[in-house]
């Protein structure tokens, strides 16, 4: 009786090709889940609301600064126009975050997305980290941009300043950036862990409105125990009342020091939002 060989079809391909096939979980470079975010977000409502919310802030500064340009003298500083696009941060931030990152949530599972990137061999977290990246400064440039062009268009119109051009421009944006950053951690999470996103909003409304009250009221120092007011706590601008009854605003000299206090608490709430999407994926 004659025997037959029998090759299996793995060995025939390494035979053939000279190595082995590359599996589906050998897709762990970076690249890939990030790649796949963005791919997943093409021609999605999300820049469209991106892109709202960038030309809503630039298109309400601009208003403000032009009608500061037409003003009294007093009233024509960088630093009273900066500050003011500054104090949406903590209004606005929020709400936007909550709306981002709910919509991220939905594209989630939709066309049976969260399947393929178990397939992929993603886990929870990298793919928390992904979105992070893109929420995070998708939220940040509605903010940056109108921080960074506002103190160059005001030097152009003939605006007066009492400090540097360079802490005008880096201190309020990288500020921004990173309370940002923090809100957009813990709105995705919230909008990732719980199922109805009218939760994430309701969040978002009620930090928004809690984290922008706490200069006014007088208690900015409570911005530090949540992301939403860590832009009241990091003010970098103070504001001292005239003789003729205007406001006169200046760079705090201790403005680099909250930039760094900053900087340490977008970390905290960074890592808290990371070690709870960690527990999430050890019950599951």
């Amino acid at each position: 009786m004659s025997q037959v060989a029998y090759t299996p079809a793995s060995s025939m391909a390494q035979q053939s090709h000279g190595r082995p096939p590359r599996s589906g979980r050998g897709t762990s470079s970076p690249r890939v889940p990030i790649a796949l975010e963005f791919r997943k977000l093409k021609g999605s409502s999300f820049w469209w609301m991106a892109g709202g919310m960038m030309l809503l802030l630039s298109a309400w500064s601009a208003a403000a600064l032009l009608k500061r340009a037409g003003g009294a003298p007093a009233q024509r500083t960088m630093e009273l126009s900066q500050s003011e696009t500054f104090q949406m941060v903590g209004l606005l931030a929020p709400i936007f975050a909550a709306l981002l990152t709910s919509r991220l949530a939905v594209l989630e599972t939709s066309e049976r997305m969260n399947l393929t990137w178990l397939s992929l061999g993603q886990s929870d977290l990298s793919r928390f980290w992904c979105k992070l990246l893109v929420s995070g400064t998708a939220l940040g440039l509605c903010f940056l941009l109108p921080l960074c062009w506002i103190p160059l268009a005001a030097q152009a119109m003939g605006f007066g300043r009492s400090g540097s051009l360079a802490s005008l421009l880096v201190l309020p944006a990288c500020i921004a950036f990173l309370s940002c950053l923090a809100v957009s951690a813990l709105q995705l999470v919230i909008s990732l862990l719980v199922d109805r996103q009218a939760v994430g909003l309701g969040v978002g409304v009620i930090a928004g409105l809690v984290g922008s009250g706490l200069g006014p009221m007088g208690l900015p120092w409570l911005g530090w125990l949540f992301p939403a007011g860590i832009s009241s706590a990091a003010n970098p601008f103070q504001v001292q009342a005239t003789a003729d009854g205007y406001a006169q605003v200046s760079l705090r000299s201790h403005g680099w020091g909250l930039l760094g206090a900053s900087l340490l608490a977008c970390l905290f709430w960074v890592l808290v939002s990371s070690m709870l999407i960690k527990v999430k994926e050890a019950q599951r």
